[in-house]
């Protein structure tokens, strides 16, 4: 578990599942993260739960809130790679939890985990380009912009730019 001022990462438990299927089947939110959207049972969920935290090559936390435990998200690193010291960040706040500083804590809780325990020195990240206030909540966080793909994420009605990012974790 970790702990912020306003958030908690900890790992998932049973009554999570209402809140994580609401995010899973809010299609708009989906597809900011660049996922294909589709409808999820709560045993969906649960499997998908199970799949992300048995995942050797990844890690998984809840976002809860600090004075609740309420689930308020979910952030995960997939593709651990100690050889090279790099993830692939992947972050999910619920619309009522954006805005209050529960994603740059995030963040910052994550990092130090990562770095300390697994020795990562880099996280990587794709963003949607028009996801604007992801990519001003990244910058203000250290990471900066490496690349483009052009057209590259199938919106439903037409293509989008995905910016790419990253934190280097020691400087």
């Amino acid at each position: 578990m970790l702990i912020g001022n306003k958030v908690v990462l900890r790992a998932w438990a049973q009554e999570d599942l209402p809140a994580l299927q609401a995010l899973r089947n809010d299609f708009p939110l989906q597809r900011q993260l660049m996922a294909q959207p589709k409808g999820n049972s709560l045993e969906q969920v649960r499997a998908w739960l199970n799949a992300r935290t048995q995942a050797a090559d990844a890690v998984f936390f809840i976002i809860a809130d600090k004075t609740s435990n309420q689930a308020l998200g979910y952030v995960q690193l997939l593709d651990l790679n100690p050889l090279h010291g790099t993830g692939r960040l992947g972050i999910c706040i619920g619309p009522q939890a954006q805005g209050r500083g529960c994603g740059g804590e995030t963040l910052s809780l994550l990092a130090s985990y990562v770095q300390d325990v697994f020795g990562l020195r880099k996280i990587l990240l794709e963003v949607l380009a028009n996801n604007q206030g992801a990519i001003r909540l990244y910058l203000r966080h250290g990471y900066r912009e490496v690349g483009r793909w052009l057209q590259h994420f199938h919106t439903g009605n037409g293509y989008a730019d995905v910016v790419i990012m990253e934190k280097l974790l020691t400087a």
